[in-house]
């Protein structure tokens, strides 16, 4: 198990408000930035173990593109013949808009 993938368990789905330009006290940067990190630093690609961690800890706003690197993460545990276990790793997805795009993308590989 990579040390980033619990890291990002360990914080959880970051805050909202990432690009709305709210003003937060330290320690919610303090998430941002440790969550930041630790999604850069996953490497792919992920374990099934490791996407079934990362698929209950999405962003549910967005956070500057980081999203995207999650979503790729989560991407590289899919395997053609594993179809249908995908489908359900996407189904615990905790961000609405995440799971929009991971199966809008799973649509247009099958």
């Amino acid at each position: 198990m990579q040390q980033s993938v619990l890291k990002v368990q360990e914080l959880g789905a970051p805050p909202e408000g990432y690009e709305g330009g709210k003003h937060f006290d330290k320690k919610v940067f303090r998430i941002w930035d440790g969550w930041i990190e630790a999604v850069a630093s996953i490497q792919k690609p992920v374990t099934w173990e490791e996407a079934e961690i990362l698929i209950k800890c999405c962003p549910t706003d967005h956070m500057a593109g980081i999203e995207w690197t999650l979503l790729h993460c989560i991407e590289s545990a899919y395997k053609p013949e594993e179809i249908e276990r995908y489908r359900t790793l996407i189904e615990q997805c905790n961000s609405d808009m995440m799971k929009r795009e991971l199966l809008r993308r799973l649509e247009s590989k099958i």
